[in-house]
């Protein structure tokens, strides 16, 4: 059934306030999200973002899930493939980094403790990050079984590997030169990864 007017209008203006919240918080973190800075960064009143998202809590909610499925889209994980395990973490590592340096955003903010407060108050936004941790243990699993991986390696092993490379990519940020390509960095990285679990 295909969206009325109304519903695609919303569901634009609410895909623009989750990319401005993403923006927001790229600049300035979680903590430091004002609402009333958001709405005019995105052009509308106060009540309006709230009759989109009630609470702040809400919004970051939402954003987190919006995020997760997006890198998994941008990565074509779970989709059909001729692609190996290891080449689909490959691919959502690489999607990770290179999103996360064009937009100075830090997955590793998705653990710390107020942000799973957070998604324990919204389960759909914490059962899409524990689904995406899920899909991400199965391809390392599927990994080592296909020999893909050095054979003393465990799941655990090449989730910590995945999760280390996949958490900071830009750390040291303020004293080295930004990446020019976040392409060939995020390209780096995925080498990284595979010559490191061989």
């Amino acid at each position: 059934m295909s969206m009325t007017l109304r519903e695609r209008r919303r569901q634009m203006l609410r895909d623009e306030i989750l990319a401005a919240t993403q923006q927001l918080i790229a600049e300035r973190g979680f903590a430091a999200l004002a609402m009333d800075e958001l709405a005019a960064r995105v052009g509308i009143s106060k009540p309006t973002l709230y009759n989109q998202f009630p609470t702040r809590e809400d919004l970051l909610a939402a954003m987190i899930a919006r995020l997760i499925r997006d890198l998994f889209t941008a990565a074509a994980v779970g989709e059909p493939t001729d692609r190996s395990p290891l080449q689909q973490l490959c691919d959502l590592l690489h999607a990770s980094v290179e999103f996360q340096i064009r937009h100075h955003a830090a997955a590793f903010q998705l653990w710390l403790p107020e942000v799973a407060e957070l998604l324990e108050k919204h389960p759909q936004s914490r059962d899409e990050l524990l689904k995406a941790q899920r899909r991400v243990w199965r391809l390392a699993e599927a990994a080592i079984a296909n020999g893909e991986v050095a054979a003393d390696l465990q799941p655990v092993d090449v989730i910590r590997t995945f999760s280390s490379l996949l958490c900071f990519p830009f750390v040291g940020g303020r004293n080295l030169p930004p990446a020019a390509d976040p392409g060939a960095t995020a390209d780096l990285v995925v080498r990284i990864f595979q010559q490191g679990l061989q």
